[in-house]
């Protein structure tokens, strides 16, 4: 396979760039508040002593504090009397008498009570955007009943704020969000998550994700590894060509494939843009790409069982009903995936990035999930397999608009099928979802189909 196809030969051709990214806002106002918490006690103390009385007789050290509670601490020294006379708070006195351990405990639990003081206010903020509505301390997508879960709600929260923090004055908050592309795809998300019928894939699949590192689209989805064994062997050259430069073409260099051509020199493949006068040329790039399902070359199959047709730029999809609908075993009937190549050394011989929608995701475990369907879009050198999900340069939210199109298509009979599928199979443990907010997320997502056009940028 030609050299230039690793992913950092792309990223060598890309002329701007890629933005760092965002710090993270809300680790910063937990900070902030955690600071003007510790300010605020100092100031209000400065004057006033935090204790009412102080004995130190033998060894025990006794403080009556002003509300009139008592703190001792047996085995005290002449230094620990003396620090606590000069003490400001009585968080300092705390510190002084409690043991190590204790003190750990009271700091995590004073770390969580700011974070959690800081995720409500950040809810509070959000909720005064369109899109979400606030009850009870729990967020919600307008016209849906299941909370979001917090590590999205700080997802969120991150993401309009460094929206809001880049405004002029005059500027909309509601219309930069709207503009978005992240804030839009973890909506989306979320939509689809909503619209799957295992309640608990809903409220755990965002975390799963970002413990593992797996990267969202722009349309909601998600990309993940697997592997597959080759069928037909020293066949796959221009396969593997095809697929990596299409989409590295997207992910990377964020321009469109139709403006390039594929030629042949040889035994070698190499990557041209259009226009050029070259009698080797074997086709263009996005038409190669559409064709791939037809080459027969481009044929591999599951190591377990041997019997599915995975192809790239294919569905691979099996019976919702043969899928055993859980969260608690990943080595159950399903399609596995993973966001890491090392969960499934010796499982085939050729690694693929796929697509996945959370809407039919039917299990999580610790690093790998199943589904029943996903769509194959490039196969992954095997060095490559755990590099490509984790560098930014590989900008994930450029990879799924023909997936998104086709999952659009019949959105209300897939919905039908899934519920009755896992209702076959096991009984809700949690609320269901009502037809009226099924009906409100499809027709939230169909609006897509309007916005998905040519997204290229011209570098």
């Amino acid at each position: 396979m030609s050299k230039f196809l690793s992913l950092d030969w792309f990223k060598s051709k890309v002329e701007n760039s890629v933005e760092q990214v965002i710090s993270k806002r809300l680790d910063k106002l937990i900070d902030e508040i955690e600071d003007d918490e510790n300010n605020s006690s100092t100031k209000v103390n400065m004057c006033k002593k935090p204790y009412k009385n102080l004995t130190l007789v033998n060894d025990v050290l006794t403080i009556m504090l002003n509300d009139g509670s008592i703190l001792c601490k047996p085995t005290a020294t002449a230094e620990d009397f003396e620090k606590v006379r000069m003490a400001t708070s009585e968080e300092e006195l705390i510190i002084i008498v409690s043991d190590p351990s204790v003190l750990a405990e009271r700091k995590e639990i004073q770390k969580e009570a700011i974070k959690i003081s800081a995720i409500n206010k950040g809810m509070q903020y959000l909720s005064q955007l369109k899109d979400f509505t606030l009850d009870d301390d729990c967020l919600y997508l307008k016209g849906t009943s299941r909370t979001i879960p917090q590590l999205l709600v700080e997802r969120f929260f991150e993401v309009v704020g460094a929206i809001d923090n880049e405004l002029y004055f005059e500027d909309s908050l509601q219309e930069a969000v709207d503009a978005d592309e992240e804030f839009q795809s973890l909506k989306r998300f979320f939509m689809w998550c909503c619209l799957n019928p295992r309640a608990e894939v809903a409220n755990e699949l965002y975390r799963f994700l970002d413990e593992n590192s797996f990267r969202i689209t722009k349309q909601g989805f998600f990309v993940a590894l697997r592997n597959v064994v080759t069928l037909n062997p020293g066949e796959t050259e221009l396969v593997k060509f095809i697929s990596n430069a299409y989409q590295k073409i997207k992910a990377v260099w964020k321009k469109s494939p139709s403006d390039y051509v594929i030629v042949q020199t040889g035994s070698f493949y190499n990557l041209e843009k259009k226009g050029k006068s070259n009698k080797n040329v074997i086709g263009s790039l996005d038409k190669l790409y559409t064709d791939l399902p037809n080459m027969k070359e481009n044929r591999f199959t599951d190591d377990w069982t041997k019997t599915f047709d995975i192809r790239i730029g294919k569905v691979v999809e099996m019976p919702m009903d043969k899928c055993n609908w859980s969260t608690q075993d990943c080595a159950a009937a399903g399609l596995h995936f993973t966001s890491d190549e090392i969960h499934y050394v010796g499982c085939g011989d050729t690694s693929i990035l796929v697509l996945i929608n959370p809407m039919k995701v039917v299990g999580i475990g610790q690093h790998k999930g199943r589904c029943y369907e996903y769509l194959p879009i490039m196969t992954v050198p095997r060095e490559e397999a755990t590099q490509i999900l984790h560098d930014v340069s590989f900008d994930t939210l450029e990879l799924d608009e023909d997936y998104a199109n086709e999952q659009l298509a019949q959105l209300v009979e897939k919905v039908k099928q899934g519920f009755t599928a896992e209702t076959k199979k096991h009984q809700f443990n949690l609320p269901q979802i009502s037809s009226k907010e099924i009906n409100t997320l499809v027709s939230s997502l169909s609006e897509m189909k309007k916005k998905i056009k040519n997204r290229v940028n011209k570098i």
